[in-house]
């Protein structure tokens, strides 16, 4: 992965887990404001973290925002396969390569012990 800097909505539980994951990966970790129409001149993509399809309407309205001004979004079931999942997800960074990532997830996101077996199973 050739991520630098991953940008993160909210600093929660989810936002923790994903610090957590990027350090000693050398990815810097931003936090942003959630309403700012700035984050099309940041972000190079976004990533929705989500199980079984249950979204919150503030990820999917940010995702929409962004893809309508031509930024990739990519989506992360972390109840799916984890070898379908990751291979998905690698496919989309090596197509897309985004270097300013925002990751997105809601609070029950980060209790469910999948996401922390998806990050761990990313390379560096």
């Amino acid at each position: 992965m050739k991520i630098k800097t991953v940008y993160l909505i909210n600093n929660n539980s989810f936002g923790n887990t994903i610090t957590e994951w990027s350090e000693g990966k050398l990815i810097d970790v931003v936090s942003v404001d959630q309403k700012s129409s700035d984050l099309v001149d940041i972000v190079d993509g976004a990533v929705v973290f989500h199980e079984n399809h249950n979204f919150t309407k503030e990820d999917e309205d940010i995702q929409e925002f962004l893809e309508n001004n031509n930024r990739p979004s990519h989506r992360v079931d972390i109840n799916g396969t984890l070898a379908a999942t990751k291979s998905n997800f690698t496919m989309w960074l090596e197509r897309n390569k985004p270097s300013n990532l925002l990751i997105l997830g809601s609070l029950d996101i980060a209790k469910n012990p999948n996401l922390k077996r998806f990050l761990d199973s990313l390379q560096d």
